[in-house]
């Protein structure tokens, strides 16, 4: 029997399951998040928008009100009604009929948004809430695009009234909705876009509606994760959600179920771990504060101060030496992060969290969540040390300790010297951004030459270094952690962090991979004195000024002398279009014959340098100076270099020549419909899930597929991409490389295993 509609669908609290609900769940309509209009504001409608979500989109959620919080209009009420799962949608894939019960959710009256979680606003919704709606019943770009909707209530009320919504699918409500002439009403699309519709500037929502292309990774149970194109539009929000300390809820403005939580009862009381007083207080540490349930046991220190949950809501509490809390699982778990701040600032020293798992699908729900939400909170705080005795759903002890906050000397970095100069280039960017004295070992160096002091972090990229991070690994011991960028041929569970980029495709789904839009590259510009020498080298050509850097024959792209001439024809075409002229720069792999062959074909006013030739190269200053770029499809880093620039880029496609043993395989990932030909949409299967973990184990080594490069960057064919820039931005490249910086940190603050 299905529960009545009134006592699943508005949800009190994000991140809780209707089960957990019984006992504080509020009438229909009560119970939003609200964001106020600033005091002296002008009156005007409050904006209401229904939200469709579950449990396991916690962090979509958050980064969907941490977007709305940016753009909104401070001088408007917004109402936010998170909605539970209806019991019709239960036998739906995605949301089902969630969005046809708003008129009912909203009384029958007004307006409303519908909106999905994993939508990100890039402009005031109050904007679409004002929308005319010229008697029409809802706006959606499309009567079958329903995934944002503008909604009458009173006009809609009746076609998809409480009896309807219960009883039909949610094909046969729409096609209901839109078989009267009228009741639709067209809506721009720019307020819809889905993932690679994104369009910077121009898109003012988007919406991430590709299952298994979900940066947030809600289901891994379900999908095999790959990576989305415009995922760094998302993590990168997250980043400065993070920074910045951004909860939807918080101790001045709890949830609405926290106080009636605190009010239940607090749990069986523990007994505080014998060891955790004496290892974790230094001399002259007295201060203790005991938070929940604790049994009354001498606790080796001057008598304990004692606070209940909700104390902790009050501002005045003194600082501690040591915080120990427990019942925090029996909370609504869209308060814990805020919690866990309050324990962070309070606890001088240490802080011990003793949990359970809390609800399924939930950011506590597994002994790994509660791990991950801790080092989330512990990041603003180096100088703490923390440790989480949790157990498994199997009622198994663990203990994690992290003791990051008693580390006073910087980490000791090895950099592993490849023969792939881009690689090492990055690797030696990476070691800068960390900030960390390191040292550089040529991956030549036999491991017999090695020893201590050993490095406790060591970083990596590509084939050839990896073999050797994973032997100094293995004789270091477990204090040392290795770091990978790139891919290795072996498996990834031998390194402590991988950083992929999207050529190499792999498989998202384990917590080690890290997906970065593109390589970890940093710009290196010129002084002014020697840029302006460049300047006046290229003073007599003509504006504007469009280099062309080029790549040559990597697999599976071939460049030979016909596609040579055929990008000098084109690119000079451009060039002559636009009344500019053409800056040649060619790479060791461009080749003597091709690089004839491409100077031969042109014919506008041009300047040039061949690789390997006395002349310096001119490479950054062409990075520097030039207003647009053409470049090879063939070179990840030469693209990358030039979309930093933020100026526009041409992407140039060079011909695919495969080896027969190439071939083969890509026509066998073809026919078996894994990534990236398959239907994303659906649930992985127990072939791709095997394939998967042949991709993991080392066992198949991908052909490298550029073409997901050139998406993510957003660049397209010569010459349309002569006139606009990339869709990847320099701010989400900078985020990009502060997220992979980042990675690394919390991987040396990390906490260990401890035996219980």
């Amino acid at each position: 029997m299905s529960l009545p509609v009134e006592e699943c669908l508005l949800r009190p609290t994000l991140g809780s399951p209707r089960s957990e609900l019984d006992g504080f769940r509020p009438e229909p309509g009560t119970a939003p998040v609200v964001l106020e209009a600033r005091k002296g504001a002008p009156a005007m409608p409050a904006v209401r928008i229904f939200l469709a979500t579950r449990p396991e989109h916690h962090r979509a959620e958050r980064v969907f009100f941490y977007a709305l919080q940016r753009v909104r209009n401070p001088d408007r009420r917004y109402e936010i009604h998170p909605i539970a799962c209806l019991p019709a949608s239960e036998k739906h894939d995605g949301f089902g009929n969630d969005r046809f019960a708003v008129p009912e959710l909203a009384g029958r009256r007004g307006r409303a948004l519908y909106n999905e979680v994993g939508q990100i606003y890039f402009a005031d919704p109050a904007e679409l809430f004002d929308l005319p709606m010229d008697g029409h019943g809802y706006l959606s770009p499309s009567p079958i695009d329903t995934e944002v909707m503008l909604i009458d209530c009173a006009r809609m009320a009746d076609c998809w009234s409480l009896d309807r919504v219960q009883r039909l699918a949610p094909q046969a409500l729409q096609d209901q909705a839109a078989a009267e002439p009228g009741r639709w009403g067209a809506l721009d699309c720019r307020w819809h876009a889905r993932d690679q519709g994104y369009r910077p500037g121009r898109t003012r929502l988007l919406h991430y509606a590709n299952r298994a292309l979900q940066p947030w990774q809600p289901t891994p149970e379900r999908y095999s994760y790959h990576f989305n194109p415009v995922a760094e539009v998302f993590h990168s929000l997250e980043l400065a959600a993070d920074r910045e300390g951004y909860e939807v809820y918080s101790a001045a403005s709890p949830s609405p179920g926290f106080l009636p939580a605190c009010a239940r009862e607090a749990g069986e009381p523990q007994t505080l771990p014998e060891h955790f007083v004496r290892e974790w207080l230094e001399p002259g540490d007295r201060r203790l504060a005991l938070v929940g349930a604790w049994r009354q046991e001498d606790t080796g220190t001057q008598a304990a101060t004692r606070w209940s949950l909700a104390q902790l809501r009050q501002a005045d509490l003194p600082q501690q030496d040591a915080i120990a809390v427990n019942g925090l699982e029996r909370l609504p778990p869209e308060d814990l992060p805020w919690l866990l701040e309050r324990l962070f600032q309070l606890g001088r020293r240490t802080v011990l969290v003793k949990a359970a798992p809390g609800p399924a699908g939930s950011l506590i729900a597994t002994l790994e969540d509660w791990r991950a939400l801790l080092r989330r909170i512990a990041r603003r705080y180096p100088d703490r040390s923390w440790q989480l005795d949790c157990t498994e759903r199997d009622g198994s002890p663990r203990r994690y300790r992290s003791d990051a906050g008693q580390h006073r000397e910087p980490p000791r970095v090895w950099v592993l010297q490849g023969q792939n100069a881009g690689d090492y280039a990055q690797l030696l960017d990476m070691a800068e951004g960390l900030g960390w004295p390191y040292e550089i070992k040529p991956h030549s160096t036999p491991i017999e030459s090695l020893g201590p002091p050993w490095p406790d972090l060591i970083l990596s990229a590509g084939r050839r270094t990896a073999p050797l991070a994973c032997a100094i690994q293995r004789k270091a011991g477990e204090g040392t952690r290795s770091v990978l960028l790139g891919r290795p041929r072996m498996p990834l569970s031998r390194f402590d962090l991988v950083l992929n980029t999207p050529q190499h495709a792999l498989p998202l789904n384990s917590r080690n991979v890290v997906a970065l839009p593109a390589p970890f590259i940093v710009e290196h510009p010129l002084d002014e004195q020697e840029l302006e020498r460049w300047r006046q080298r290229f003073a007599h050509l003509p504006r504007p000024w469009i280099a062309m850097l080029v790549g040559g024959s990597s697999l599976p792209y071939w460049l030979h002398p016909g596609s040579a001439r055929a990008l000098g024809r084109e690119a000079s075409a451009a060039a002559r279009a636009r009344g500019g002229s053409l800056l040649i720069s060619t790479s060791p792999r461009t080749g003597n014959v091709a690089t004839k062959a491409l100077l031969d074909a042109l014919d506008v006013p041009s300047w040039s340098y061949r690789f390997g030739s006395d002349e310096d190269n001119p490479h950054h200053a062409l990075l520097a100076l030039a207003d647009a770029f053409i470049v090879t499809c063939d070179s990840v880093s030469m693209l990358t270099e030039a979309c930093l620039t933020g100026r526009p880029v041409a992407l140039y496609p060079l011909p695919v020549h495969r080896h027969p043993l190439q071939f083969l395989q890509h026509k066998v990932e073809g026919w078996l419909g894994v990534f990236p030909s398959r239907d994303a949409q659906q649930p992985a299967g127990r072939l791709e899930r095997l394939y998967d973990r042949l991709v993991e184990n080392g066992r198949i080594t991908r052909e490298p597929l550029f073409g997901e490069v050139h998406r993510t960057l957003g660049v397209p064919p010569l010459p349309d991409g002569l006139d606009s820039p990339p869709k990847l931005s320099p701010e989400l490249f900078a985020a990009s490389r502060e997220r992979a910086l980042q990675a690394i940190r919390e991987l040396m603050a990390a906490e260990r295993p401890v035996r219980t």
